[in-house]
């Protein structure tokens, strides 16, 4: 019998298990699917054991729950650190996000360690830490100058929540031109909160800023986005008649509508108007109401 030659046995010991390498390869990456960063996750997971620090931190938003990943917070905390100690901003934002959202004293203070950090990149990092000055989080002591010079810098960068935060502040300083200005800025990113407060704007203020058909189109603009106090002062407008013609059954929809917004700031304005309303509107005003309430679908 002639014997294969021993270059075709070499051959064949490289060659095979080369192409069933390749398949098995194939194959799993086949199974994988696209994951956040918009690659195959197999992809992703080599690339975040050889040390990609944006690897890393998608491989934690897969273990965090609050950017839309299975709750596994040890995993999602153990692969931001690797992420974010090597510079990554949005995993120092979601690491920080991660430790402030617990109670103690030493985990919102690296919380607050992770915003600063990543501030000089992310204006979101910079209203957060801003506002642990704002309040006094963690260890850090209430400094207002600090918390203020915060907020106005991540709001120049165009953060609509540090727009809405500074417009709000300037409102309850009594300041309406300021105010109006941060506020329309976050208002024209349809935030409900800030289309609230240019209502108030224009509801509360003096002769020169008072104008109730344009208080009434902020409420409603704001209602329409799901804002429990704008529906309960929208609800009101509709029930007296103001700035728009009266409709019970409206004022019922809203007042209802803010009601069921749970620990919500016009909840409680919402139960009332609710108490209030049934008492002095019929059974078919009532059911109309309802009806209009349960087809509201919120713009986002």
């Amino acid at each position: 019998m002639r014997r294969k030659p021993k270059s075709a046995a070499l051959y064949l010991a490289i060659i095979v298990p080369l192409v069933l390498l390749i398949g098995a390869a194939t194959v799993l990456f086949a199974t994988g699917k696209t994951g956040p960063s918009g690659e195959n996750e197999w992809i992703t997971y080599i690339k975040a054991r050889t040390g990609d620090a944006s690897a890393q931190y998608y491989s934690g938003r897969a273990y965090d729950k609050r950017r839309g990943g299975v709750d596994n917070e040890a995993k999602a905390v153990a692969w931001y650190e690797k992420a974010a100690a090597g510079g990554h901003t949005e995993a120092q934002l979601a690491l920080g996000d991660l430790y402030n959202a617990r109670k103690g004293v030493a985990d919102r203070d690296r919380a607050l360690k992770l915003y600063e950090q990543a501030a000089a990149k992310s204006p979101e990092a910079q209203r957060k830490a801003a506002l642990f000055y704002l309040t006094g989080r963690g260890s850090t002591k209430p400094d207002l100058d600090t918390a203020r010079e915060g907020l106005l810098k991540a709001a120049e960068r165009g953060d609509t929540a540090a727009e809405k935060q500074v417009g709000i502040m300037f409102f309850t300083g009594f300041e309406p031109a300021l105010a109006k200005h941060w506020l329309e800025k976050a208002a024209a990113k349809n935030d409900g909160e800030a289309l609230f407060y240019l209502g108030e704007l224009h509801y509360l203020f003096s002769e020169q800023y008072r104008d109730l058909p344009r208080a009434r189109d902020y409420y409603a603009r704001a209602a329409e986005t799901g804002n429990s106090q704008g529906q309960a002062r929208l609800s009101f407008l509709y029930y007296a008649g103001r700035a728009v013609a009266k409709d019970p059954a409206e004022a019922y929809k809203w007042a209802w509508l803010a009601a069921q917004d749970k620990g919500g700031l016009g909840q409680r304005d919402g139960q009332d108007a609710v108490f209030y309303l049934e008492r002095q509107l019929t059974p078919e005003q009532i059911a109309e109401g309802k009806r209009r309430a349960e087809a509201f679908r919120p713009q986002v």
